[in-house]
């Protein structure tokens, strides 16, 4: 397929992550900048929602039963916007100025083009999937998704472990996935990479104005330069489709920053004027959803972030209460800030992960360092953003008290790179940082959320300043003379601009590509092993099993043909005691052996050899001899080929 030829698809992507909030939003009268700039978040928090409901009733999952749930879910809004609230809630920006409207479209346009062409190189080609760990479970889980009718993140672990009950996996990204599957009949590869590409070009520079709006207000400079500023890092959202390839947390992180704008709302240190503060309650519990439904340490960073916001809050009643009552006057909100750190240490430490695999890489002062000029595991730095970043904390801390939770939000992303990046293995750690399999990429990733903003406020007043600059060479400044200052401002804001989006942009760009070919780099898949799997659902009946060894990439038999397969990703625990058997005697085993009894009992008819070619170099991986390089294997009758790829049918067992 053509990039020309994804466009369908990737409308489909769009519409699904934006017209279901934006249904929402207008159920419940929210219009203007607020409603475009919630719309991802409210549509992954209903799609979310709507999964885990559909699941419960038995409902299979599928576009139909969707919207006949969003069609539910709206009329329930407008009635509760009705009855409950009696209200006509005009929001911010019901009227958009039309600079700032255009501010937000160049944002837009700038920021999405520049991660759409960033993504388009990565990828090379629509067919290409990312040759890592977890997209191995990512791929078989839309499938899984698609033969199962089943979203809901409470069950979604089940692929890997059937005999749960429950089985909890944030299921949001691959319940779209799915969709975007059943609505345009492209193949999960495809539907994956329109996804993402929606996500990292739409849905993450639309978050990154809205946050900038709230903080900031209407200015229409800083909006587009922080959407162009959104795809300048390497962190994020590039970051996280090359490492791991980390989908849910692609999803999570890029509607965290509409979250926080909520979150700033919600404890008003910004004005919210003509917005009815019950409904911008109801907006943030839906955010906080959506968080936990894609991935649920952005729900965990969303607490981390909302954190300093609380505090400065909290200050100014208790300012207000003191100054106005005395004592008397602050005992509510002692009670209420102790209730408020009770609460958040309770799920705070809920939220943590007996995960302990990523060590720390560096010392403190270089994790620091790091951070402060975006440039997080050693990365070059990316000069243009890392100036405005500077020039944005000094201006910040020269304004005062207004924004300097702000300054807070800030050390606190910070912190959490730095003790994950720095500080040795331990309870200490474990506790700060838990919440992300103390994990310093996915911390990373979160480093560009605050940064973007300060760069951006960081831009405009460099601009401010070289434009006035220019005008104070005349006393009494003629209309040529500002006319030549615009043209300088917009040289260097171009030229800028231009230069945020290489160095380290083009190094992330490069490197990831390398992991999203078909050959080089230790891979998945070979173009000969995928166009074998192309043809198992002509070759192998529904209802039979195939035998693979998941380190070679067999198991993406199933993402790819949809037919059952033995396991279906890769994972560093002995065997169960049936499937160890199988992988030690099936090419061997006679009628009335131990392996051919188990084979039966499961229908494992097929066995798929991809040979000794692994993704990862584990003594787990050769834990399969009975799959790997089994030509001329007494019980194994070749059925199809494609290079070094084979398909064997089970003969002796049936």
């Amino acid at each position: 397929m053509s990039w020309l030829g994804l466009l369908p698809t990737l409308a489909a992507a769009i519409a699904l992550l934006t017209l279901p909030g934006l249904a929402l939003l207008a159920a419940l009268n929210v219009r203007g900048f607020l409603s475009l700039g919630l719309a991802p978040i409210l549509s992954v928090a209903v799609i979310g929602s709507a999964a885990v409901l559909l699941s419960l009733l038995s409902i299979p999952w599928s576009i139909v039963n969707f919207v006949l749930t969003l069609t539910v879910l709206l009329i329930i809004a407008a009635l509760a916007r009705r009855f409950v609230f009696h209200i006509t809630w005009h929001p911010l920006l019901v009227a958009v100025e039309w600079r700032t409207a255009l501010g937000a479209v160049v944002g837009v346009m700038m920021g999405g083009l520049a991660s759409a062409y960033n993504l388009i190189r990565i990828f090379g080609n629509p067919n290409n999937i990312a040759q890592r760990y977890d997209n191995v479970y990512h791929l078989n889980a839309v499938r899984w998704v698609l033969e199962k009718g089943d979203a809901s993140t409470l069950t979604l672990g089940r692929m890997l472990s059937p005999s749960a009950e429950i089985a909890v996996y944030p299921a949001a990204w691959h319940g779209f996935a799915a969709l975007i599957v059943e609505v345009t009949g492209q193949p999960i590869p495809i539907a994956v990479n329109a996804l993402n590409i929606a996500i990292a070009s739409l849905v993450w520079p639309i978050s990154v104005m809205l946050l900038a709006r709230i903080v900031f207000g209407a200015q229409p400079v800083l909006l587009a330069t922080a959407g162009l500023f959104s795809a300048g890092f390497a962190a994020f959202p590039m970051g996280l489709i090359d490492f791991g390839p980390l989908y849910p947390n692609l999803l999570s992180y890029a509607i965290l920053p509409a979250a926080l704008a909520l979150a700033i709302a919600v404890f008003r240190v910004r004005s919210t004027e003509n917005t009815d503060y019950r409904l911008i309650w109801v907006a943030f519990l839906a955010a906080i959803a959506a968080l936990v439904l894609a991935q649920p340490n952005g729900f965990t960073a969303l607490m981390a972030l909302s954190l300093p916001i609380a505090i400065f809050s909290w200050l100014g009643w208790l300012k207000a209460r003191f100054g106005a009552r005395g004592r008397r006057g602050s005992v509510i909100p002692i009670l209420a800030a102790i209730l408020f750190c009770a609460a958040f240490v309770v799920v705070w430490r809920a939220m943590l992960l007996g995960y302990d695999t990523w060590l720390p890489f560096t010392r403190y002062a270089s994790a620091i360092g790091q951070s402060l000029t975006s440039a997080p595991h050693d990365r070059s730095i990316p000069v243009v953003i890392a100036v405005c970043t500077a020039v944005g904390l000094v201006r910040l801390i020269k304004a005062g008290n207004g924004r300097v939770w702000l300054l807070g939000v800030y050390g606190v992303v910070v912190s959490l790179y730095v003790v994950s990046a720095a500080e040795p293995r331990g309870a200490f750690r474990q506790a700060i940082v838990g919440s992300w399999y103390q994990d310093p990429q996915r911390l990373a990733s979160l480093l560009p959320l605050p940064t973007v903003l300060i760069a951006a406020f960081g831009a405009t007043g460099l601009l401010t300043w070289l434009w006035l600059g220019v005008l104070r060479v005349s006393s009494t400044p003629s209309r040529g003379l500002r006319a030549v200052a615009g043209a300088v401002v917009a040289v260097v804001a171009v030229l800028g601009g231009l230069q945020s989006q290489h160095g380290q942009v083009d190094d992330m760009v490069i490197e990831s590509r390398q992991n999203h070919t078909w050959e080089g780099n230790p891979t998945i898949l070979s173009l000969d092993e995928l166009a074998l799997l192309e043809r198992l659902d002509d070759e192998v009946p529904e209802d039979a099993v195939i035998a693979v060894n998941p380190w070679n990439g067999g198991s993406l038999a199933y993402a790819i043909s949809g037919r059952a397969v033995t396991q279906y990703h890769m994972s560093s625990r002995a065997l169960p005691p049936d499937l160890s058997v199988l992988s030690h005697r099936l090419d061997v085993a006679t009628y009335d052996s131990r392996a051919c009894s188990i084979a039966r009992e499961e229908n494992v008819e097929y066995v798929l050899d991809f040979g000794d070619y692994y993704l990862l170099d584990r003594l787990e991986a050769e834990d399969y001899p009975a799959f790997d390089d089994v030509a001329d294997a007494p019980n194994l009758e070749l059925v199809d080929r494609e290079g070094d790829a084979r398909l064997y049918e089970v003969t002796n067992c049936f």
